[in-house]
């Protein structure tokens, strides 16, 4: 009797165990229940796109046939064609927002930007612009938007973007999705602003999360993926098999002794 009762114990403990090693499928799929995304949700993620504010550093070219007009604007310099196109280059010679919001250009001076999307601003310069240089092209670009995403990820790290805007599953992409430890459906989003820091929760497993506000990040947005509650458990599962067929020899040896 003593017999049966042990060996049930661990026949119980196993399947606890093998139960509790499982990662269930309905964890690990992205945007559940997801049906064709309708037009009024589509046009709140439109208005959740980035839009500039004081710090940002703007990459400013303009394009024209007055050679000597464009050098007074364009970072390049030189004839190595790489010169402007590098980082810390960029940011030196790039055009820095001011704490009040205004962008200052040779010639034409101060042009308020703040809270103004890239394509916005693109226009509003272009339009300032054209006073001076005869059917010139303005192309504006963002230098600053990086992005830090740590924690159950396959590369941990920060992340330059060089489009206009960077949503939540590119910028997971980038650092090569979640492992198979990532908390799926509780990251956390912490997100700098002129008040402080702001956080937010993001479900992954949730196809609300293309309607949220945090969807589209914003340049030094930081992600933390957590890990899944029971990683520790499975860290150490090995261990656990171990002390369970050490404890299965023993009470086979014990049962053979008592025979």
């Amino acid at each position: 009797m003593q017999r049966v009762r042990i060996q049930g114990f661990l026949f119980v403990l196993i399947i606890l165990i093998s139960g509790l090693s499982c990662t269930r499928q309905k964890n690990m799929l992205y945007l559940q229940n997801m049906v064709a995304l309708d037009s009024a949700s589509m046009h709140i993620n439109e208005n959740n796109k980035y839009k500039i504010t004081s710090g940002d550093v703007l990459y400013v070219k303009v394009l024209s046939i007055n050679e000597n007009m464009n050098k007074l604007f364009n970072i390049e310099s030189g004839t190595n064609v790489n010169y402007g196109y590098n980082e810390a280059n960029m940011y030196i010679n790039g055009y820095m927002i001011s704490d009040s919001g205004y962008v200052c250009l040779p010639i034409i001076g101060n042009v308020q930007v703040e809270g103004n999307t890239i394509e916005e601003v693109q226009r509003i310069l272009s339009e300032k612009v054209v006073e001076y240089i005869k059917d010139a092209i303005v192309i504006v670009k963002l230098t600053n938007f990086q992005v830090t995403i740590l924690g159950e990820v396959g590369r941990p790290g920060v992340y330059t973007n060089y489009d206009k805007n960077l949503n939540l599953f590119e910028a997971l992409g980038k650092a090569g999705d979640l492992t198979d430890y990532g908390n799926r459906s509780n990251l956390l989003i912490v997100r700098q602003t002129k008040t402080g820091s702001q956080s937010f929760r993001a479900n992954l497993l949730d196809k609300a999360i293309l309607t949220s506000e945090f969807f589209y990040l914003h340049p030094n947005d930081v992600i933390y993926v957590e890990p899944v509650r029971t990683k520790a458990w499975k860290m150490n599962t090995p261990n656990v098999s171990i002390i369970l067929s050490s404890l299965t020899t023993m009470i086979v040896i014990l049962n053979f002794i008592t025979r």
